[in-house]
């Protein structure tokens, strides 16, 4: 029996399936990934476009019915858990009904400083679409991949689309990379972790301890006259801005971030595991 992480709602609208996937503009020369395939009705639906698709499905049965249902020898198919895989070394998509519970690792994954990872559209819950929207406010992940990457909703998918029928709501999430480096997204992605993790009363003592004096003054005005005080409260944009100062601060400032990151993951890594302990 599968863990109950990686238990899915299937989807089961082909006719729309066809729509989306059409939209999605995939050429023959890419490679296209499918997470948590089931008996293959996305996967099948991708190899009429691309002569290099991937497909993930862990779960015994359900593969089975996957190589009886996508005898294309061109479709690699693979019986094991696409977190403990190596994605492609080289630019990929992903096109994938992913199982909901899995979504923060999934995206986390492909979303890692090496990745290669062009476009992916990915059926999420909204509730998890909109923590990377950074909406209603912004959040430490929209924040980091706002840098790097175009996130938008797609569409809303209709829940009686899916067997078994999910009790919350479905959408279409695509995730694009803008051009940028992973060394530069590496140092971001510290930046934005130390900020949004340190326990100051105000975003305004956390960010004078990453800014010389002379930045300080300009920041300072910014953050008074919007009234800002939190991090969340601060525009992704306006991070992107300052960044690009913090870059000029040298070693002395650099050290401050660096690693912030994987501390942060390790810590939640930690404490993951013991909530699943006590399940």
């Amino acid at each position: 029996m599968v863990d109950i992480r990686y238990s899915q709602n299937f989807y089961t609208n082909k006719e729309h399936l066809r729509e989306m996937v059409r939209r999605a503009l995939l050429s023959s020369d890419d490679i296209v990934i499918d997470i948590g395939s089931g008996s293959g009705i996305i996967t099948e639906e991708l190899s009429k476009y691309s002569e290099n698709v991937i497909a993930f499905e862990l779960d015994v049965d359900y593969f089975e019915k996957l190589k009886k249902n996508i005898p294309d020898p061109k479709v690699q198919l693979n019986n094991e858990d696409f977190l403990d895989t190596e994605p492609p070394d080289k630019d990929f998509k992903i096109f994938s009904n992913i199982p909901f519970a899995s979504t923060a690792d999934i995206i986390n994954k492909i979303t890692a400083v090496n990745s290669h990872l062009r476009e992916a559209y990915l059926f999420v819950q909204k509730e998890a679409a909109e923590r990377y929207l950074g909406y209603p406010v912004n959040t430490q992940i929209a924040t980091i991949l706002n840098s790097r990457y175009t996130i938008t909703i797609v569409e809303e998918l209709d829940s009686r689309d899916f067997r078994p029928t999910p009790s919350v709501d479905i959408v279409l999430l695509k995730i694009a990379k803008k051009d940028k480096q992973g060394k530069e997204f590496e140092v971001y992605r510290d930046f934005i972790t130390y900020i949004f993790n340190q326990t100051n009363s105000s975003v305004l003592d956390t960010l004078k301890k990453i800014f010389t004096e002379k930045q300080m003054p300009y920041i300072k005005k910014y953050l008074k006259e919007k009234n800002y005080s939190k991090p969340s409260e601060i525009p992704s944009e306006y991070y992107i801005e300052i960044f690009q100062y913090f870059k000029m601060n040298g070693e002395k400032y650099a050290r401050r971030v660096r690693g912030s990151h994987l501390k942060y993951t390790q810590l939640h890594s930690k404490r993951e595991k013991v909530h699943r302990t006590r399940i």
